[in-house]
């Protein structure tokens, strides 16, 4: 469990994150959605002390993250970037295997957990393990970049825009085949877009976020169908009618009535 109580984080007079606070449960996937510039991005490091926040507290299973060095937080922490984040002079292999390999696993068995880390993610091992990123496409380093972030069987795992980079043909596939793994059936995801259909595809919980501050928090649904305000009403508008079709498509049949009513009320 993640909890993070009144964190506030200010950059000269900017108030980038404004004395917010919430829970995240073990085993949940939750969004921080919002334009740039809204705090999401800067919440997501303050997680594994990449910043650190001028008040408040964060703590993991109970403990205060700065009770632990940095280095060893982020060891069981994985974390995706928008820009892979790849060292272009290791190998794939090796790129995959830098946490596991600090952490002192042995040869074999770090091989084997990145052969099929890389099966998973629809890179032949064959093919890929001794080249180097930039011998890959876009798509295919993104899939690296995941590979590596759960290559140690993080509990947590931090996201930051990653797909954000890719072209929509691709980041629809790579999105895919990520939410498709059985590696993260057990792990605290946070993920950080301003992809309003990403958000909803992927999450148990969205926190949508304004100007340092959570706006709304709560199920897609809840966003959707029970808008906290016209900042949230407005925010999804743009993108109502697929989303209410996302919905539906993925056996929703209840948000059919709501998605009637909304109809109704829009033409009244």
């Amino acid at each position: 469990m993640i909890t993070v109580t009144n964190i506030t984080k200010r950059f000269g007079r900017h108030t980038a994150v404004d004395n917010i606070s919430f829970t995240i449960n073990e085993g949940e996937t939750v969004v921080f959605l919002g334009a740039s510039g809204c705090g999401k991005t800067t919440m997501l490091k303050m997680i594994n002390r990449l910043l650190e926040p001028d008040s408040g507290e964060i703590r993991i299973d109970g403990t205060p993250i700065t009770q632990r060095r940095p280095e060893d937080l982020r060891r069981g922490i994985g974390y995706v970037l928008q820009n892979y984040g790849l060292f272009p002079h290791y190998t794939i292999e090796e790129n995959i295997g830098i946490v596991p390999q600090l952490l002192g696993w042995k040869k074999d068995v770090l091989s084997k957990r990145v052969t099929a880390l890389m099966e998973k993610l629809q890179l032949p091992p064959e093919q890929y393990r001794s080249a180097y990123p930039a011998a890959l496409s876009g798509g295919q380093q993104q899939r690296v970049g995941i590979a590596r972030a759960l290559a140690a069987d993080p509990p947590v795992l931090l996201m930051d825009e990653p797909f954000g980079a890719l072209d929509p043909i691709t980041r629809s596939s790579v999105r895919k085949d990520f939410r498709e793994l059985d590696e993260l059936r057990a792990k605290t995801i946070i993920l950080v877009t301003h992809d309003v259909q990403e958000a909803f595809e992927l999450a148990d919980r969205i926190f949508l976020l304004d100007k340092g501050r959570i706006i709304q928090e709560g199920t897609p649904d809840d966003l959707l169908f029970r808008p906290a305000g016209d900042y949230v009403r407005l925010f999804l508008q743009e993108q109502r009618f697929q989303l209410e079709a996302m919905r539906l498509k993925a056996g929703d049949y209840p948000a059919l009535n709501r998605a009637f009513d909304n109809f109704k009320n829009r033409q009244s």
